[in-house]
């Protein structure tokens, strides 16, 4: 079996391979989670990078695809998410995810990764022991929420007005992002997110000050991410942040959007209460695994 870089026309076969495991817990990986083979390309256009230099297929010498495996990183990053070995359900028992898994870590080295995460369903133990036996460990789990129709209203909260962010809001979203404590992210990296056409924004507004902001990755359009919900440190557990979440997932639902995502630490119960009442609910339980490189 040849383990080869993809191809552009290897994305119909790695699309169906991907819906395989999505649609059963014993087989979920949280990565790859395509659905089209526009999602596939977009994903990689949201990072930056190229998947024919990051995605690995296994070729069984006629052009035929029976499995896939990968990276996904911010370009010249150190740290990437691994897309899970995913093998074509004739091909499994038979040491094809072995390889895939060994050509991936080989992968790694040659473009300079140091730390690989995957995610896997909890159920889904021979992707998990494959993983283990290649040296991956649990750090952690999450919840995978997902939302199928437009959240319901929410009751309002007094004197907070919700609407899309502006650029000029970018230092008062960023503030609440870092006193949360996200991801490291730079002015410019703030702005950028803001205009790149890849998010969008909500805020909260009380007067002319930002109090609150809502985060969603939009490369999927169809189905959209909750990436951060942010809330100045006196508006907390006021219900703040699920009401304005609540209007930025109903508005991306009104623009043609089908499904809503968001990945929660179980515990996170108060956020998860939250979500909840917008209209979330527990899809998969996911295990997260790492390993150096």
């Amino acid at each position: 079996m040849a383990i080869r870089p993809f191809r552009p026309e290897d994305a119909p076969r790695l699309v169906e391979l991907s819906l395989g495991c999505a649609q059963s817990e014993s087989d979920f990986v949280l990565n790859p989670y395509w659905q089209s083979e526009p999602e596939l390309f977009a994903e990689f256009e949201r990072f930056g990078i190229d998947p024919e230099e990051h995605l690995l297929v296994a070729d069984a010498g006629d052009g035929e695809v029976l499995g896939v495996v990968g990276y996904l990183r911010r370009p010249g990053d150190a740290a990437a998410g691994m897309f899970c070995p995913i093998v074509d359900r004739g091909e499994r028992r038979r040491g094809l995810g072995g390889e895939l898994v060994r050509a991936a870590l080989r992968r790694g080295l040659e473009l300079g990764i140091k730390l690989a995460t995957a995610g896997i369903g909890t159920r889904n133990r021979a992707g998990y022991s494959l993983l283990a036996a290649h040296g991956f460990r649990p750090v952690r789990q999450h919840f995978l929420m997902r939302c199928d129709a437009a959240p319901r209203a929410l009751p309002p909260v007094e004197k907070l007005e919700f609407g899309p962010a502006k650029p000029d809001d970018a230092d008062a979203v960023l503030s609440i992002y870092r006193a949360c404590g996200f991801q490291a992210r730079t002015p410019d990296e703030m702005r950028s997110a803001l205009g790149d056409g890849r998010h969008a924004h909500a805020v909260a507004r009380r007067g002319d000050e930002v109090v609150a902001f809502v985060e969603i990755e939009t490369h999927w359009p169809q189905r959209i991410w909750v990436a951060y919900v942010g809330v100045t440190a006196p508006l907390r557990d006021r219900g703040v942040g699920s009401n304005l979440m609540a209007w930025a997932v109903a508005g991306s639902f009104q623009r043609g959007a089908q499904t809503a995502l968001l990945m929660l630490s179980p515990a996170n119960r108060t956020a998860l209460r939250a979500y909840e009442k917008v209209g979330f609910r527990r899809h998969r339980l996911v295990d997260v695994l790492e390993k150096g490189l």
